[in-house]
């Protein structure tokens, strides 16, 4: 293995990357530069037209009419995005092009793009081009004279066009522009003609043609390409097709590239043309176009006269949009075909609503009709008016019925405050550029009737009404037809969702609401009906119902408290929920009572709502009407019918109830089969007073529900939970948690700025004892990234310790503030507490503390004290059993305090303290804050019928500079005895994980530009974090959307990312469907099969890494999005991880593989052993032989182990021993690459390299003797005549394919991973982009890696039999030929950093296994200079294959096999040697091309290792020389090295780059290291041994106090003997 393969793939490549970046850079730079001045100065100052000009563009706008009118669509186009036109006459060799395309780029910038020819781009992608040059300015004209050169296939010569261009701006009569480039041969130009070098070397061929760019919008465009070539020759007429088409690829790169948003060109194009149908107003239609109106505006009129009588409702898909249907009398000769009427409202004026109508070719319908495989959709052009359009569309029905074609005409007509927009069918006959075998015409007819209604909160709004009749022609009866009227009418529900501004109208009517609750809520007049309902509902909830026998509820909300009670005399239980809103009273109450909002309705519809309606009454009252279905298909829907209403008691409080109704307009059923059900509400809201300006709000709900039928009440209660989350919804929707905690802690942040060091040397004495290291600590179930995790539980004393360490992405007096700002909303949200209070006084002094005055809960108001930061907290916290035991709340009393230890460092303790006795007067300013119960005043210690725990604290903070600040969490716990271990343990953990959601909390706070790599892994770890299932991470991923400053940002820039994410998360086993389209183009569906592609990249790779790498290279939205977001690849890397951990096909998936693989290997060897066992004496040797390889196989893994865990402990060792003689080494090596272990502390490679080493080993030592040994035996039995059996054969193939495989994965593995790719990209890359190529490789690699093992084998076994001597003269003459070229290139010393006679020994070993796997596996990884090199490996591989050529003419085996043998053998040879070249011609073929000549390099290892320091460009690339054997370098580049190192250490323990890592730093000599930094290090390891005798000797002092100095002394000893051990450790 070389040192590339355990971490980053040799030298670097990214120097010259960077380079070719810069300058590639500066020349887009150049490129803006020029088309900004030439849009800004030429355009305006360009010369007039001469005479000449304006003729050759009249000539050219000419060209366009006579192409169009000739040529015909081009096969295959159709559904293209550019229409592309041909035209060809017979026996001529000019041809004429034509092409029209619609851009998303301003019309003046896609003419300059056209325009400017010499550009760097357009140089770049002219430069295989013979003759390229642009002349300007032809005689002070703005005409120009353009050579370049066309290469032709098959020989011809190529052909040389000299033209002359010019342009010109016009300005059309409806004020937009069109901009006309023309050119013509340059015969024509009767100026100066400049002569081109090279050109007279080539055929002159003409051309000339017009582009005409029409301007749509300010940033859209169309363009329209027309063209006639003359090659002068006489091709073939299929060849000048292909050259024609092939030019006109041109038009849909350009559309590609200036691609954008689709949805947003179309809104664009709507408002473009809704401007141009408002100036139009009024204005009548054309003489042909009024029959049209006549004749569609006549489907609503019966006998002449509109009827609305005779028209069926119809069921909608959408409560949004009303639809009917009625049968109109037919006319003779019609089929009676049903009329559909659609009306709806739809957010949009009405002009706004008919051009959306008009843009029959809108990108997202363009999109939808592809989706729907639909073979054709095109507009017609041969009659273009501003206010018509014609269409024509193939609609794909299925396959035993024709497709169905419409053609037809859509007309508008605009007025004041309404619009119309009528369609019917025409004639026409439709170039579609093929003829469709199954087509039948269809026939529509009908209008859109749009009317303006008034604004409502600012949105504008139209009501739609369609009408349309539709024969689809054919056989298929009318009845059936009319059955998809609904579908028809569908259109309708379409605009409502394009043009849908939801909270836009909802903020509208919520305003109206509360605006009317605060002008008229006291204004209105009750019925006695009315003021009874609201007494009793009143008096059941708010009065009767006895506060004492409340029982508690686990809340899903902290912020929500919930409870149940029983009603006397009613078995339905009586829930309650209160919390605290930030909003008014008016608009808590309106976001409650607007129950037919829109987002209601979602919500209603999400929760299985079936219907919902509301009747308003009066102002303050209604009938409120829903149904659901419970989601039991054997339990009918549940209906209600209630009476709701409201009451403002007073300025601060209001009220609502709900109340069981009857109505004759909602019988029970409602003519579907509903079951009434039963529910009483009641809603109570009061006035707080404001939180920094936020108002404030305490909701109190109250419900009570049965849901009658054959439903036992007690089910109805169990669920109460979920109704009564509607308040959490309430709180969640008006939130401002985040506001007011950050504007607090921006004032306490401030004043520990201000703090001096007080105390801190004794503060972080008591946080080193908590934080020491303990015997027996665990590591915890889960785990959140890098975070440094540890516990441990004494089951006597009922104690348990735990510690944290962890980075946060915070300012080191952010975090301190948060941690401090004990009542905060987020620190309750985080830890869960029931409670939490604080003292306003600790002792005789005042104390900075969270001083709270509690009346009508107001926030904290701080009273900050600079000096002393010290308060008493208590904080009551549930237990949970990890059994099924109920335990009571625990209670912790602490003294908080805040210790400044220095610059840049902090500790905060919280150090238990005896609770004080009920009723002492110190509890009279104690002040609570509650996360379950936000609304009671305040609370006695005890009261709550908690048990008093202790706990103990410590955190010690540390800036790290850049945002970044390190965070040391250590506690104590004493939960009380009666709690389980388990129990203890996972409340430990629970506290412990606070320290993550801290770091959560702040991540989620980062803005999006400041995101790097590491915030995006832990951006990945949020998302993964909690959520083991499907279900929990896609909830989980929409929280994260949603309080991620940075995802939510990028998720409202694409919105196509929660859906790719959301779709990868859900890890659904899928076809690789590679996605084209650009990130800002992505639909919704192409969205989703992204996400969809996530897992079969996965599966087909070794490493997370490679397969998000392979997920990017397939799609194009991937890699726009990884090279603008560079953290998003790290995070999905981390996602795909847990991805692989999760799902069922994963992590167990791919280690059963491994051990499968390696187990069938093992089983397949044990066969043929007892094969061999049976065999008699004749198979003695081969049974000896087949024992000893396996033997050999488990000593060297077992070897391999001791080396690579030899600094672990024993136990460790051990265990990775028995790993390996139960033959499942193969599994754990799996398991560790596939969970993305990285390099462990104290072992010697990182899990993939160690993966590696134990496949080649298994290879080298048990698969290859494996092969041998049974090719052996079945050489052998046909030899003497005997027969083989189908298991011979089948267990031979088995171990050759086993052994091809994982070579073929070695070489894969390695070479498809992004970092190795990155790093060396000279090297790493031969695998194709493409997964069917990437697919095919693989097995090529496999087949040869096969094929080469049978070559091998064959020749050694034929020598064997030959003589015994043979093979082992053979295989020691071939090795040490390799051993004396590697000396004599000075390049036999192996990487790895063993030296003395062991590094020796070790490297002459690793050269020998390398060498002998890659004779018989040709791996072909192993052409790395580390290890054969890309010559000696090419070489090698032909060895075998004419050694054994060579062996077979001899006369050796005569005599020694039979004639019938040896002829055997003739064919066998010629067959391998077909099978070794075809398989490598294959691997040769599909490769990258550029990656052939590593397999011819000559570079060694040596030369490897210096080369990455002497030409890397920065330290990065300088890092890789330290860790590689210094006798590859120390001798001849040392003193460099040194110099660098020791200029720069200081500069890298300050920035701390990410290759800066303690494993980096161990490698280095000890000499080149800067004596200041050892001598630190000595001095840190001092304090770490005074620190250690502190703590001893209190321990001792609390143990026994009698005797201490004889114990000190002797302490001091023991600990001078540590102190000196380490020092000398640290000097070695």
């Amino acid at each position: 293995m070389s040192k590339s393969d355990e971490s980053r793939s040799g030298p670097s490549g990214s120097s010259k990357k960077s380079r070719l970046r810069s300058s590639f850079q500066n020349e887009i730079l150049a490129d803006a530069r020029q088309k900004e001045n030439f849009v800004e100065n030429n355009i305006p100052h360009a010369p007039p037209l001469t005479g000449d000009e304006k003729n050759i563009i009249e000539e050219s706008m000419k060209l366009v009419e006579d192409v169009a009118s000739r040529a015909k669509r081009i096969a295959g186009t159709v559904n293209d995005s550019v229409e592309k036109f041909l035209y060809r006459a017979e026996g001529e060799a000019r041809v004429w092009v034509l092409a029209v395309a619609k851009l998303d780029i301003a019309p003046v910038n896609f003419f300059t793009e056209l325009w400017l020819l010499d550009t760097y781009a357009k140089k770049a992608e002219n430069k295989k081009l013979a003759v390229h040059k642009v002349i300007k300015d032809l005689d002070g004209t703005r005409g120009v004279q353009y050579t370049r050169s066309v290469s032709l296939p098959g020989g011809f010569k190529d052909r040389l066009f000299e033209s002359w261009i010019t342009f010109e701006e016009r300005v059309e009569a409806d004020g937009r522009r069109t901009y006309i480039i023309a050119w013509c041969p340059l015969e024509k130009y009767k100026g100066t003609h400049h002569r081109v070098d090279g050109a007279e070397m080539l055929q002159k061929a003409t051309t000339r043609g017009v582009y005409i760019v029409r301007e749509l919008t300010d940033n859209t465009c169309e363009w329209t390409w027309a063209q006639q070539v003359d090659m002068k020759i006489a091709l073939p007429a299929r060849a000048l097709v292909m050259y024609a088409t092939k030019s006109l690829a041109r038009a849909n790169k350009l559309q590609d590239m200036f691609r954008r948003n689709g949805k947003a060109v179309d809104r664009e194009r709507v408002e473009a043309l809704a401007t141009i149908m408002q100036g139009r107003r009024g204005m009548p239609p054309m003489a042909d176009q009024a029959g049209v109106f006549e004749r569609c505006l006549e489907l609503l009129r019966e006998g002449g006269e509109p009827s609305e009588k005779g028209w069926k409702n119809l069921e909608s898909p959408s409560q949004e949009v009303e639809m009917k249907m009625k049968y109109f009398p037919s006319k003779y000769g019609e089929r009676s075909v049903g009329t559909g009427k659609a009306v709806g409202v739809v957010d949009c004026s009405a002009e706004e609503f008919a051009a959306w109508v008009m843009d029959f070719l809108s990108n997202t319908r363009v999109r939808i009709s592809k989706e729907f495989n639909n073979p054709a959709r095109i507009e017609m052009r041969k009659l273009r008016r501003e206010n018509e359009g014609s269409f024509a569309t193939v609609k794909k029905l299925p396959s035993f019925l024709d497709n169905r074609e419409f053609v037809f005409r859509q007309i508008w007509r605009a007025e004041e405050g309404k619009a119309t927009v009528v369609f019917e069918s025409i004639d026409d006959k439709v170039d579609y550029g093929v003829t469709f075998r199954k087509k039948t015409q269809g026939h529509i007819k009908g209008f859109y009737a749009i009317e303006d209604l008034p604004l409502r909160g600012g949105a504008k709004q139209c009501r739609v009404t369609l009408v349309q009749k539709i024969d689809v022609g054919g056989s298929i009866p009318t009845w059936v037809a009319d059955k998809k009227m609904t579908t028809y009418l569908g259109v309708v529900h379409e605009a409502f969702d394009y043009f849908r501004q939801d909270n836009r109208i909802d903020a509208a009517d919520r305003g109206e609401l509360s605006a009317l609750i605060v002008e008229r809520g006291n204004e209105q007049v009750y019925s006695e009906e009315e003021n009874a309902m609201l007494q009793r509902v009143s008096q059941k909830f708010d009065g009767s119902l006895e506060e004492g026998k409340w029982t508690k509820l686990k809340s899903p909300d902290v912020f929500v408290r919930m409870e149940s009670v029983f009603e006397k005399g009613s078995s339905a239980g009586v829930g309650r929920a209160v919390t605290v809103v930030d909003a008014s009273l008016e608009d808590c109450a309106a976001w409650e009572l607007m129950k037919m909002s829109r987002e209601a309705m979602k919500d209603h519809h999400e929760w299985g709502g079936l219907d919902r309606k509301v009747v308003e009454l009066t102002e303050h009252s209604s009938l409120y009407y829903v149904a659901y279905d419970l989601g039991v298909a054997s339990l009918a829907a549940r209906e209600w019918l209630c009476a709701r209403v409201w009451k403002k008691v007073d300025e601060n409080s209001m009220i609502c109830c709900y109340e069981d109704a009857e109505d004759e307009n909602f019988p029970p059923g409602a003519g579907k089969k509903y079951a009434r059900a039963s529910s009483n509400a009641f809603w109570k809201y009061e006035r707080l007073h404001e939180v920094k300006g936020i108002p404030q709000t305490r909701v109190t709900y109250s419900l009570q529900a049965d849901l009658k039928g054959l439903i036992p009440v007690f089910i109805a209660n169990f669920k109460i939970t979920s109704t009564l989350a509607a308040l959490s919804t309430m709180r969640k929707k008006f939130e401002k948690s985040v506001e007011v905690d950050a504007s607090n802690r921006a004032v306490i942040a401030q004043k520990i700025k201000e703090k001096g060091e007080s105390g801190g040397a004794e503060a972080l004495a008591k946080f080193e004892a908590l934080y020491r290291e303990r015997t027996g600590w665990q590591r915890p179930s889960r785990s959140f990234g890098k975070v440094d995790c540890k516990l441990l539980s004494e089951l006597v004393s009922a104690k348990t310790w735990g510690s944290n360490s962890l980075q946060i992405r915070g300012g080191l007096h952010d975090i301190a503030a948060f941690i401090w700002d004990f009542g905060s909303r987020a620190n309750m949200e985080i830890s869960r507490d029931v409670e939490r209070s604080f003292e306003k006084e600790v002792g005789d002094r005042p104390r900075y503390g969270l001083q709270q005055q509690r009346q009508h809960h107001e926030e904290p108001v701080r009273d900050l004290d600079v000096e002393i930061f010290k308060q008493t907290v208590r904080r009551r916290q549930h237990v949970e059993s990890s059994h099924v035991g109920v335990h009571r709340d625990r209670s912790f009393t602490s003294e908080m305090s805040l210790h400044v230890v220095s610059d840049g460092e902090l500790v905060i303790l919280l150090q238990h303290i005896e609770a004080e006795a009920e009723g002492t007067e110190s509890k009279q300013n104690v002040s609570r804050v509650s996360s379950r119960s936000r609304v009671r005043d305040s609370i006695s210690h005890g009261s709550d019928g908690s048990i008093e725990a202790k706990e103990n604290v410590g955190i010690r903070l540390k800036d790290l500079g850049g945002g970044r600040t390190k965070l040391e969490f250590a506690c104590e716990l004493e939960l009380g005895f009666g709690i389980s271990l388990g129990t203890r343990l996972s409340f430990l953990q629970r506290r412990l994980e606070e320290t993550v959601d801290l770091a959560i909390y702040f991540q989620r706070l980062v803005p999006l530009e400041a995101f790097s790599s590491e915030d995006g892994r832990v951006l990945a770890y949020d998302i993964l974090w909690t959520a083991n299932s499907r279900k929990k991470r896609l909830e989980r991923m929409k929280e994260v959307v949603e309080k991620s400053s940075a995802l939510r940002e990028l998720c409202s820039r694409y919105s196509c990312i929660q859906l790719m994410l959301s779709a990868a998360l859900k890890a659904n086993l899928s076809r690789n469907r590679p996605v084209g389209s650009k990130l800002v183009c992505v639909s919704d569906k192409e969205a989703i099969q992204i996400g969809n592609n996530l897992v079969p990249s996965l599966m087909t790779e070794q490493l997370a890494e490679s397969g998000v790498d392979q997920w990017r290279i397939q799609n194009r939205a991937v890699k726009e999005l990884m090279e603008k977001q560079v953290w998003f690849e790290p995070m999905v890397v981390v996602l795909g991880q847990g991805i692989v951990k999760t799902a069922a096909w994963g992590l167990m998936f791919r280690v059963i593989v491994g051990a499968v693989l390696s187990v069938t290997d093992l089983a397949s060897d044990l066969f043929v052993l007892k094969q061999f066992w049976n065999g008699g004496k004749e198979m003695l040797v081969f049974r000896n032989a087949t024992f000893a390889s396996l033997t050999m196989s488990m000593g060297l893994q077992v070897l391999w182990v001791l080396i690579q865990y030899r600094k672990t402990e024993l136990r460790r060792q051990t265990r990775e021993i028995l790993v390996v003689l139960t033959g499942m080494k193969a599994a754990a090596d799996a398991y560790r690459v596939a969970m993305g272990a990285e390099k462990e502390k104290n072992t010697e490679i990182d899990p993939m390299t160690e993966m590696t080493f134990t496949k080649c080993v298994e290879t080298f030592a048990e698969s290859l003797p494996g092969v041998i040994i049974q090719l052996s035996a079945i050489i052998s039995a046909i030899n003497g005549g005997g027969e083989v059996t189908t298991a011979a054969y089948m267990s031979l193939g088995v171990s050759i394919l086993t052994t091809g495989f994982i070579s073929a994965t070695i070489s894969y593995d390695f070479d498809t991973d992004p970092k190795k790719r990155a790093f060396n990209p000279e090297f790493y890359g031969y695998a194709p982009d493409n997964s069917k190529k990437r697919a095919v490789l693989f097995v090529a690699l496999t087949l040869l890696s096969a094929t080469q093992i049978l070559i091998k084998a064959s020749l050694v076994i034929v020598l064997g039999k030959c003589g015994s001597g043979y093979p082992l003269h053979y295989l020691l003459g071939d090795v040490a030929f390799y051993l004396l070229y590697k000396l004599a290139r000075r390049d036999f010393t192996y990487w790895l950093p063993v030296y003395g006679v062991t590094g020796v020994l070790l490297s002459g070993i690793i050269r020998i296994i390398i060498k002998l796997i890659v004779d018989f596996a040709a791996i072909v990884h192993f052409r790395h200079p580390y290890e054969l090199g890309g010559l000696f490996w090419s070489i090698n591989m032909f060895l075998p294959l004419l050694g054994l050529v060579a062996v077979i003419a001899s006369d050796l085996p005569k005599g020694i096999f039979s004639e019938a043998t040896l002829e055997l053998f003739t064919s066998y040879i010629m067959v391998l040697g077909f099978s070794l070249l075809s398989f490598l011609s294959l691997f040769l073929l599909l490769m990258n091309k550029e990656y052939r000549h590593t397999f011819f390099s000559m570079e060694t290892g040596a030369h490897l290792t210096r080369s990455a320091f002497t030409d890397g460009e920065d330290d990065f690339e300088k890092s890789y020389l330290i860790g590689c054997n210094e006798d590859q370098w120390k001798l001849f580049i040392g003193d460099e090295v040194e110099a660098w190192v020791k200029e720069n250490w200081t500069t890298w323990e300050g920035e701390k780059p990410d290759w800066f890592t303690d494993q980096w730093i161990s490698n280095v000599p000890r000499e080149m290291i800067p004596k200041k930094m050892i001598d630190k290090e000595k001095s840190s390891t001092a304090k770490v041994t005074e620190s250690r005798r502190t703590n001893r000797i209190s321990k001792i002092s609390k143990v026994a106090p009698e005797g201490l100095e004889e114990r000190e002394e002797h302490l001091d000893e023991e600990l001078l003997v540590m102190e000196n051990q380490q020092t000398a450790s640290f000097d070695v």
